[in-house]
């Protein structure tokens, strides 16, 4: 994931949390990339190397977060998000992190159609909530931001979601890949 600077998520949680169903994820508002999956054995070490390598060759991303859209999971079931973009960056990162982690993860679930890059801010509510929230956005929403890096999380069953590795988008300033920087809990409480 790419987790979002604290004072764009403080202009999001000013902006929408007063609106019913606006919700703030536990571990920060945030781009999903790859979304959520099992690791498929206990050896990750070579999928950790891989994805380091994956991100190295990136490089740092400007992205910007504008317009409320709504998706419908299910009947009365929908998700209230923003737009992030630029999008074809993002699909790119995406199929490289996908590729370097290869069979070594399952994914959780499966979605239809392409990635759409966005930035959740209401989940699982009924129709006539997500159309409320989406009216609350009818103002613009614009924000711009720079993304370094990319967040490994994990949640295991009957667990929250915890922050394991940050991984460095581009190389270091000699041309060398830098290591993942480890991550606690204390870096998603905003």
């Amino acid at each position: 994931m790419i987790r979002l600077p604290r004072t764009t998520e403080v202009r999001i949680e000013d902006r929408f949390l007063p609106s019913v169903g606006a919700t703030r994820p536990p571990m920060g508002y945030h781009i999903s990339i790859v979304g959520p999956f099992y690791w498929a054995s206990d050896n990750v070490e070579p999928s950790l190397s891989r994805t380091n390598s994956a991100c190295a060759q990136a490089s740092p991303l400007a992205l910007r977060i504008r317009g409320v859209d709504v998706f419908e999971n299910a009947p009365d079931d929908c998700g209230v998000f923003l737009h992030v973009g630029p999008v074809r960056p993002l699909r790119a990162l995406r199929e490289r992190l996908l590729a370097a982690l290869g069979e070594a993860i399952t994914p959780q679930y499966h979605r239809v159609g392409p990635y759409r890059p966005h930035v959740t801010i209401g989940l699982n509510l009924p129709s006539r909530v997500g159309q409320a929230l989406l009216q609350s956005g009818k103002q613009p929403f614009r924000a711009r931001f720079a993304a370094d890096e990319v967040w490994l999380m994990e949640q295991r069953p009957q667990s929250p979601w915890r922050p394991l590795l940050a991984f460095y988008l581009g190389s270091a300033a000699n041309g060398s890949e830098r290591a993942p920087r480890r991550l606690d809990v204390e870096h998603i409480d905003g």
